[in-house]
């Protein structure tokens, strides 16, 4: 084997070496599709640019933006030689790989290629994209290129429930079925589902691995993406596709396939495939819901606690109310206390947690309230009530606690509560006091050289040389050293970026709030660790954190600050300012917690 491949690799140098001259051929451009200008729904195909006369570009061809009905995916260059007759021709093919998306004619405009020391203009192609049906037994996507049938290869999208009521959540799952050897997988697009608060439920970890059969078909099949969705709203909503490129390796009989490239005789394959679409119909909630409406549709249950029953006025109690249940348990509001005027309330630490259970959602959101008494007796706090839809008995409910009994002791009027919120008012301005203190005594006719003045005026010039050195290091250093450069602007930027969430904070409108603060502690950790703040993935995030000695329980407040404002995306209108400004300095906290773990 290693003689017969030196024989062919001597072979082709001794050609290379004896072929004539390249043949005086003028530069020529044309592009063309492959496999055809025919293409079914979440099949590839490849826009090719072909320069003949060249093996090289001056720059890469500015090929259009085809985002309407295709998803890019990759690019290539492949070049040739022929030799016919003593003279010899080159080319060079630049092959841009896309996804079709939807069905439809759509026209691939003119495009100028620089090349041969001037401009070429291609010609305008036309890309015909049909709903080609899958083959016998299939509903999931389209199978890829490489000679990859649909049925050997597709990903399905499955819904725990395809009739629901606004606000009640369901799941997604995106299922990988494959008959051949899949090395790896990317997603290429996954859109943004619109009318839906998305919480993303997929297992940490490996995509477990199984085998089931699917229309008499044993494959190895893995859940690859699963999410919750909650509607915001009544109608007919369609979730569109995911797009994927797999890696595929696949066995080649050309045995001189064996002996050039892969000695193994196997090579990877790029394949495209594409999810099926799913329409959910979402109900509305029928008229008479109770008020205060928790929002919650499913169960729900709420309890209050107190630290104690017995306190001293001007004293702090803390009141905890703890909603649970099954269903969107985050857009649980903070509940109405109705406290008597002569309570003091702080706004709550809220805390939440979620997780998929059956066909859609269950969790917990606790409210810690610091109440502070001001006047003695025995006193209660009132029993806290929420509406909630059942969607199994399909009628309104109401979630209650009990009253609280609080025993206030002490005497009214001693605490901070009677302090004047003014500060000390300012009687009379026509009295001036007399200075009563001892003055202090200089000496006369004292050497000039004898003073602090003389010295520092002396010095000064030394001083100026020397920061003037120290600020030409610094600025050497962030201009040849881009990690320095970013951690030196970190915390500058970051606070740039809060104090911008800030002045949004006051809108209506909370989606730019959340993305401008969720831009600030991201641009912050990528920053200091000097990464691309764009793609920067969750898994990624914990991953650098951790190697740099970042505490566990800073990097998890990190990654929930940053869901948090994922799921902010889909806030209504209205939320209530108070709970952006604690938002802010939560945010705030643990970027400086993460800032001196960063340093150390």
């Amino acid at each position: 084997m290693r003689a017969l491949r030196s024989g062919l690799l001597a072979c082709a140098m001794a050609v290379a070496a004896f072929a004539g001259p390249v043949s005086g051929q003028g530069v020529g451009v044309r592009a063309y599709l492959s496999p055809g200008n025919t293409v079914a729904v979440g099949r590839p195909f490849v826009l090719n640019v072909e320069i003949a006369g060249t093996q090289s570009l001056t720059e890469e061809p500015q090929v259009p933006d085809l985002g309407s009905f295709a998803q890019y995916l990759g690019s290539s260059t492949q070049s040739s030689m022929q030799m016919v007759n003593g003279q010899t021709s080159v080319s060079l093919t630049v092959q841009y790989r896309f996804q079709a998306l939807r069905e439809g004619t759509f026209e691939i405009p003119a495009f100028e290629v620089a090349a041969g020391g001037a401009m070429h203009t291609t010609e305008p192609l036309t890309v015909m994209i049909s709903s080609t049906p899958q083959p016998s037994g299939q509903s999931g996507g389209a199978g890829g290129d490489g000679g990859i049938p649909a049925r050997d290869l597709f990903v399905t999208a499955e819904a725990t429930k395809t009739r629901v009521r606004d606000g009640e959540p369901f799941v997604v799952e995106y299922r990988i079925w494959t008959l051949v050897d899949v090395s790896s997988f990317n997603f290429t697009r996954v859109p943004e589902p619109q009318g839906f608060w998305v919480e993303d439920v997929t297992p940490a970890g490996q995509p477990q691995v199984e085998q089931l059969t699917r229309n008499g078909r044993s494959y190895t099949t893995a859940v690859i993406r699963r999410v919750a969705l909650v509607p915001s709203g009544p109608g007919e909503k369609t979730l569109d596709p995911v797009a994927l490129e797999v890696q595929v390796r696949v066995r080649r009989s050309d045995p001189f396939g064996d002996f050039f490239g892969n000695p193994f005789g196997a090579s990877v394959v790029p394949t495209a495939i594409l999810s099926n679409p799913l329409t959910v119909s979402v109900a509305p909630l029928p008229p008479g819901r109770p008020e205060p409406f928790s929002g919650v549709v499913g169960r729900l249950t709420i309890t209050a606690t107190i630290d104690r029953d017995s306190v001293d006025a001007n004293e702090a109690v803390t009141l905890t109310v703890r909603a649970s249940g099954e269903g969107n348990i985050r857009a649980v509001p903070a509940p109405v206390l109705g406290l008597p005027p002569d309570f003091e309330v702080f706004p709550p630490e809220i805390s939440e947690s979620v997780e998929p259970f059956g066909p859609g959602l269950s969790g917990e959101k606790t409210f810690e309230y610091v109440l502070i008494p001001r006047a003695p007796g025995n006193r209660e706090i009132p029993a806290i009530t929420m509406g909630y839809f059942d969607e199994r008995a399909g009628a309104y409910r109401t979630a209650s606690t009990g009253a609280l009994a609080l025993e206030v002791t002490g005497v009214a009027g001693e605490g901070p509560g009677d302090v004047a919120r003014g500060g000390v008012a300012q009687l009379r301005e026509d009295i001036r006091f007399i200075r009563l203190g001892a003055g202090t005594l200089q000496a006369r006719d004292r050497p000039l050289f004898a003073g602090a003045a003389f010295w520092m005026l002396a010095l000064l010039p030394l001083v100026g040389v020397a920061g003037a050195v120290a600020v030409r290091r610094q600025r050497d250093l962030l201009e040849g050293d881009v990690a320095y450069a970013r951690g030196r602007r970190a915390s500058r930027v970051a606070k740039k970026r809060l104090a911008e969430a800030r002045l949004l904070a006051a809108g209506t409108d909370a989606r730019p709030f959340y993305a401008e603060v969720a831009r600030a502690l991201r641009g912050l950790v990528a920053d200091r660790l000097n990464l691309a703040e764009a793609g920067l993935q969750s898994t990624e995030l914990d991953q650098r954190l951790g190697a740099r000695g970042v505490p566990e329980g800073t990097v998890a407040e990190v990654r929930a600050c940053l869901e948090h404002c994922d799921r902010q995306r889909f806030a209504p209108l209205g939320i209530d300012p108070h709970e952006k400004e604690r938002f802010l300095d939560r945010v705030g906290d643990v970027m400086t917690a993460l800032d001196k773990a960063i340093r150390r």
